[in-house]
């Protein structure tokens, strides 16, 4: 019996060692999920390590259109600078006009001005318009902004593993200061618009006023002939009037092409901040599965605590049922034992009464005297203390079948028992047919100890030592239930860290591909909107090969009205002596316009620093782009050398009006010189016509050089 229990406890040892095979399979399964998940957290960290990069080349995108904004800035002041002195000129020019003959020649030039100035004027609303709405644009998206500053702050707090409160708050103060600096920037575009106006306003007044005053002129003309010098000086004018208009209409069209951009950098964060709001619901829905899959989890952790527990009851009972059936093993030998003494003390009775019978018939039949009396009486008397004996003996054996009887009853019992263990042991030989050679074996075992009663003492030996293994197997299990409880506690948080480092790297992933997606959208963008500049670029070409030939015909037209003005001035010595106040202002105003010209050559020098870090930056966004926009590197470098060409033609333009001042100066030398020498003056006009024509075949040559 005690052995059919002991093959029984070591069937359910082995058992439990495969649930723990099973288990550590199942860890080891983990493991492996574990190292592979690790491994696309380390491709998740190297893309936003790419990712980190093209947030930091962001800031760079955002100092670019800040200087671009400070050269808007600059340019519109130097703008209505030049409108100033526009203004000052014309009414110097309206006080020419009562001592020039050739009047109609400078009318039909201002009434070009006039033109291009009125074609200007419907453009200033339409920029109002944009500002005004790039305004209202820019105060919709700075809460939507700053919304995802403070969405982005607490996602790198989860990469350091801390929330920086004080870094926040500086971060805040910056942008705030930032964003009241571009407000105060859009506040004062409306007003240099409205400047603009005016100014626009005060010129158109002036042209009628010079026109009205040029009727009264023609009569006046008659009485005070016209002087060369003063005309020239008239002319000049006019072609610095013709090229701060030039200039006027590229900043336009330069101020224009910053709208779109701007207009287009709004449209793209519009489209940024739904995408993040379609991620934002994209993530709350993967949080609810993700805690729906870690209750899954932790219910099946209950479920393995609970089969734990009672595995470790089931052992407990077995333990218990050993020891009662060891007991009773002891109680079966002690009971055996004492039938064979009791056995024994009968038959012994049994052989005193036989010899005792024989005594009495021998005694009958030899000794009939007194003798035999006594020793009948004596035999009597011993008789009586047998038949005691055997009363007293079969009580003892009465008892003794009772007992036997009860012993019999737990053998039956003990046999049920057997029987029902037996049963268990056929079910069990039914799901572990591997383990059947085995008990096999120990049944052999089991009928040789039967056979030998000394190998009993061995196998209660074998007992002890198999209940000191099982303490140590209880002991060990208890160790590796804490151990497992320990792991489980570390899987847990591993998970939890996971999960977290899951979702964080997921929401990052998810960024970057809606960046990728809008960068290539950009791209594509970008390419069409260079080749429409292109196209309009190659219009402008045309148009302005078409308004160089008219320039050349104006200026022979000009140079044939200068020979007729210059057989004027020999007859017009006379006024000569009267005019040399004229000459003074005209100097003076002369250095003026130095002075001027340098103030723009300054400014010429920062538009040209500002170019370079232009070049610089497209260099730096053409090395992320690789080999894709190769092209498109090409046409912008393409449109940036058109782009130069607007502010060194203005430039070109300035150099020239300070060779025509030099000019003057040497031809006012030389009218003094006439004034002594009347014979010169024939030389002198020849030499006036001939550098006139040089002065305006140079301005010429430069413009069509720079076109190129």
């Amino acid at each position: 019996m005690s052995q059919e229990k002991i093959e029984i406890f070591e069937i359910e040892l082995s058992e439990e060692r495969e649930r723990k095979k099973q288990l550590t399979s199942n860890l080891n399964a983990e493991q492996r999920a574990l190292e592979v998940e690790s491994e696309e957290l380390q491709k998740s960290k190297s893309e936003l390590t790419c990712l980190c990069r093209e947030i930091q080349s962001l800031p760079g995108a955002a100092e670019h259109r800040d200087h671009l904004l400070i050269a808007h800035d600059l340019l519109q002041r130097e703008n209505s600078e030049l409108e100033t002195k526009v203004l000052m000129l014309l009414q110097e020019f309206e006080q020419l006009n009562h001592f020039t003959v050739g009047k109609k020649t400078a009318a039909a030039n201002l009434i070009t001005s006039e033109n291009t100035c009125k074609d200007l004027v419907p453009k200033i609303p339409v920029l109002g318009v944009d500002i005004q709405s790039l305004k209202e644009e820019e105060e919709e998206l700075c809460p939507e902004l700053g919304e995802n500053m403070q969405k982005e702050v607490p996602e790198k707090a989860v990469k350091e593993g801390t929330f920086p409160r004080e870094g926040q708050k500086e971060e805040d103060s910056q942008q705030n200061q930032e964003m009241t600096n571009e407000e105060q920037q859009l506040t004062l575009q409306p007003e240099e618009v409205m400047r603009l106006r005016e100014e626009l306003s005060l010129m158109n007044q002036s042209l009628l006023q010079s026109q009205s005053s040029g009727d009264t002129s023609e009569d006046s003309s008659a009485q005070y002939p016209p002087s060369g010098e003063k005309l020239k000086y008239q002319q000049e004018e006019v072609q610095q009037l013709h090229q701060n208009l030039h200039r006027l209409q590229t900043l336009c069209s330069s101020a224009e092409k910053e709208l779109r951009y701007e207009r287009g950098k709004n449209y793209d964060l519009k489209q940024h901040n739904s995408i993040l709001q379609e991620e934002s619901i994209k993530i709350k829905i993967e949080l609810k599965q993700a805690q729906e899959k870690l209750l899954d989890s932790s219910k099946m952790c209950c479920s393995l605590t609970a089969e734990w527990k009672h595995c470790q009851q089931k052992i407990r009972e077995l333990e218990l049922e050993v020891l009662e059936q060891a007991q009773s093993i002891k109680s079966q030998n002690n009971l055996q034992e004492m039938l064979a003494q009791e056995k024994s003390k009968v038959a012994d009775a049994e052989d005193k009464i036989l010899d005792l019978q024989q005594k009495l018939e021998h005694a009958h039949k030899v000794n009939l005297t007194d003798t035999c009396i006594l020793e009948k009486k004596q035999l009597e008397e011993r008789i009586k203390e047998a038949i005691e004996n055997e009363a007293k003996i079969k009580q003892q054996y009465q008892e003794e079948q009772q007992k036997r009887k009860l012993l019999d009853q737990n053998m039956n019992e003990l046999q049920k028992q057997v029987k029902i263990l037996q049963e268990k042991e056929s079910l069990l030989e039914m799901t572990s047919s591997q383990q059947q050679i085995k008990l096999q074996q120990q049944k052999a075992q089991l009928k040789e100890l039967e056979n030998e009663k000394r190998i009993s003492d061995e196998h209660l030996k074998s007992n002890q030592e198999l209940s000191k293994k099982l303490s140590v197997l209880q002991q060990e299990k208890e160790a590796l239930c804490e151990e497992n409880e320990h792991l489980l506690k570390q899987f847990d948080l591993y998970m939890r860290n996971y999960n977290q480092k899951y979702q964080y790297y997921k929401v990052k992933l998810h960024r970057v591909k809606d960046r990728l997606v809008d960068e290539v959208e950009l791209r594509d963008e970008r390419i069409k909107q260079l080749e429409n500049e292109v196209g309009a670029l190659r219009q402008q070409m045309e148009k302005e090969k078409a308004f160089q030939h008219q320039i050349t015909t104006q200026n022979d037209i000009l140079l044939l009205e200068k020979r007729k003005l210059l057989e004027q001035v020999t007859e017009q010595e006379t006024l000569i002596n009267s005019n040399k106040w004229m000459i003074s202002s005209v100097q003076s105003r002369v250095l003026v316009l130095d002075e001027e010209n340098k103030q723009l050559q300054k400014n010429s020098l920062q538009l040209t620093q500002e170019v370079d870090l232009l070049e610089h930056i497209i260099k730096s966004i053409q090395i992320h782009r690789g080999e894709e926009t190769t092209v498109c590197d090409i046409r912008e470098s393409e449109v940036l050398n058109k782009i130069m060409y607007l502010p060194n033609s203005s430039f070109s333009g300035m150099g020239s009006v300070e060779s025509a001042g030099s000019l003057q100066e040497t031809e006012e030398q030389r009218l003094e010189e006439t004034v002594a020498d009347p014979k010169s003056l024939k030389s002198l006009s020849c030499s006036q016509n001939s550098e006139a024509g040089y002065i305006n075949m140079a301005s010429v040559k430069e413009t069509h050089l720079i076109q190129k």
